[in-house]
């Protein structure tokens, strides 16, 4: 049977716009399968969104994390419409949200599956998210449509990624990590010696930054970047990963920035009498023979996680915003001194040309197109390009950082690493 008028009657009485935008979506057949078994269920592009053999049982256990009185619940996808049913069974829910990430597939479960029940309940409040769209808790997240989701509910979807993973981040980086904690107690000495970043802060004359990651596209900018150097006063900021690539064409950045131990195994090959007047800034979880062999000044970070309060309190220094990438603080350490023009080159968050890094070519995830990833961002040509679920967590927390953020302009070297919302492409042709 064809359920598809009916429920579409539904929605077009109340919520009309989301309708229209139902319709004039379209899918192809050859991306449905239904499955019978106990139950009928749909495979959409080889996902298959709902149990067919117990749909009530599959609810009830996607319910457990929510507490049986709660008056708003929301939920990340549709599904076969079994879910939403047994949460309008809860006398306490007075609203239930519901996000659509994918109108093709919800289309085609509007096609096969009776959604009347819920979508006539007044507690339903039925959405499609937008780009902004913050996470809302508590929530149930319905993992095939967090894989399904459309390129325009891929922000939303990789926040939704982020508080899910929200316990597993903070145990593996967090001030629970004892191995971090022990890293950190053997580098006293140099976090008592060493200057506190906010030193730096008012040593800059420049109102213009570059920060330089070590994104494949940042190859791409090099010839751009030593004729912009030597015609104007920019100062320069280059993640560890990045410096090596740089040095290689005879730049040499004015601060390099390293928070964890990979520092030492990016660093060693260099010159160090090149590097003996540039500062280190860094999180004391870095290697304690790379701090010894630093041959140019130190200054001492810590990043605003719980990771840093308990050597905060012994010895107090200037935090730098980092929600897990060293390109966090490299920007936040720009911003804090002065910067009014900010450009980011090699911050891709994606692997472009099936590369992971600018000079790193042969590791597990090069030459991944992006139909055998389970991970992709878009890029600014608004294509889908492949990555790593933490490269997505890394970029929602920049552009959560660059919105609240004001005073500052930022703007995007490439067009072929990831779009990094409230950025402006940079004109290649210009000198910065």
């Amino acid at each position: 049977m064809n359920f598809f008028n009916e429920n579409l009657s539904i929605i077009l009485n109340r919520w009309p716009e989301l309708a229209k935008s139902i319709e004039n979506v379209s899918y192809d057949l050859a991306q449905i399968q239904l499955v019978e078994d106990k139950q009928l269920s749909i495979v959409f592009d080889n996902i298959q969104l709902a149990s067919s053999h117990n749909q009530q049982a599959e609810a009830e256990m996607q319910m457990q994390s929510i507490a049986i009185d709660c008056p708003t619940i929301t939920v990340y996808g549709t599904s076969v419409g079994i879910l939403q049913i047994e949460l309008l069974q809860r006398s306490a829910l007075n609203q239930l949200n519901v996000v659509i990430l994918n109108l093709s597939v919800f289309k085609a479960s509007l096609q096969y599956f009776d959604h009347r029940q819920w979508l006539l309940d007044s507690r339903v409040n039925l959405v499609v998210p937008t780009s902004s769209q913050m996470v809302s808790s508590p929530f149930i997240a319905l993992p095939a449509e967090l894989v399904l989701a459309s390129n325009e509910s891929s922000q939303v979807r990789d926040r939704v990624c982020l508080a899910l993973d929200h316990n597993f981040i903070n145990m593996d980086k967090g001030y629970e990590n004892v191995d971090l904690q022990r890293v950190i107690n053997n580098n006293i000495s140099y976090i008592e010696q060493d200057k506190d970043v906010s030193e730096l802060y008012e040593t800059n004359n420049s109102s213009n930054f570059i920060i330089c990651g070590a994104g494949p596209t940042l190859e791409y900018s090099f010839t751009w970047l030593k004729n912009t150097l030597t015609k104007g006063r920019v100062t320069l900021v280059a993640v560890d990963a990045a410096v090596k690539s740089l040095a290689d064409i005879g730049v040499i950045p004015d601060i390099i920035v390293s928070i964890d131990p990979a520092g030492k195994r990016l660093l060693e090959t260099l010159n160090r009498q090149q590097f003996k007047n540039i500062p280190l800034v860094y999180f004391p979880v870095v290697d304690n023979d790379f701090l010894g062999s630093w041959s140019g000044p130190r200054y001492t970070t810590y990043s605003t996680g719980k990771l840093y309060d308990a050597i905060n309190k012994k010895y107090p220094k200037q935090r730098l915003y980092c929600a897990g990438s060293v390109i966090h603080p490299a920007i936040d350490l720009a911003v804090k001194m002065g910067a009014k023009k900010l450009l980011l080159l090699g911050a891709d968050f994606s692997f472009p040309d099936g590369k992971t890094h600018t000079f790193w070519h042969s590791d597990n995830y090069s030459h991944l197109p992006v139909e055998q990833t389970n991970h992709w961002v878009l890029n600014g040509y608004g294509e889908r390009v492949p990555t790593l679920l933490n490269y997505r967590g890394y970029l929602r927390d920049l552009e959560q950082y660059i919105k609240i953020t004001e005073g500052v302009e930022f703007f995007n070297g490439s067009k072929k690493g990831a779009l990094i919302e409230g950025t402006t492409q940079w004109p290649s042709s210009h000198d910065f």
